[in-house]
């Protein structure tokens, strides 16, 4: 239990320091030190009333909050972590935040923070194929924990 509280206090400290960021210097270069976020994405509103965190590490491992109580780590399957490994050298750090009715009622906010390595800005279809693996593996994770 101590572990996992250390962990998520990590974890989350680190999101907060590259939300933080992101509108200040270029960033640093992201190293792959173990418990780092790589990823991290958010589902929050809607009709649903969504309060979903996925936050991943360098090396696959991932936190999983659901409606701010219900909580999961774990590693992520093979085929996962080669879809991130292929994005990690390539797509360099970024921020999409997306809602489908900002300043209404049942705004649904989908946001994810990618601090890869690469060089490349990845363009509109790419940021929507990370965007839909996120969200995919989100719903993924939250049915296994049903």
């Amino acid at each position: 239990m101590k572990r996992r509280a250390m962990f998520i206090s990590v974890l989350l400290v680190l999101a907060i320091a590259l939300l933080s960021g992101c509108d200040q210097a270029p960033p640093v270069r992201p190293t792959s030190e173990p418990g780092a976020p790589l990823l991290v994405f958010e589902r929050i509103g809607g009709i649903a009333g969504f309060q979903d965190k996925l936050v991943i590490g360098y090396s696959g491992e991932y936190y999983l909050e659901r409606q701010g109580q219900e909580e999961r780590i774990g590693l992520l399957s093979k085929e996962r972590r080669a879809q991130l490994e292929n994005w990690l050298d390539h797509f360099a750090p970024l921020t999409l935040r997306l809602e489908d009715n900002p300043g209404g009622p049942d705004n649904l906010l989908h946001q994810l923070v990618w601090t890869g390595r690469g060089t490349a800005t990845a363009n509109h279809t790419q940021q929507d194929e990370m965007l839909n693996w996120a969200t995919s593996l989100l719903d993924e994770l939250s049915a296994a924990a049903d």
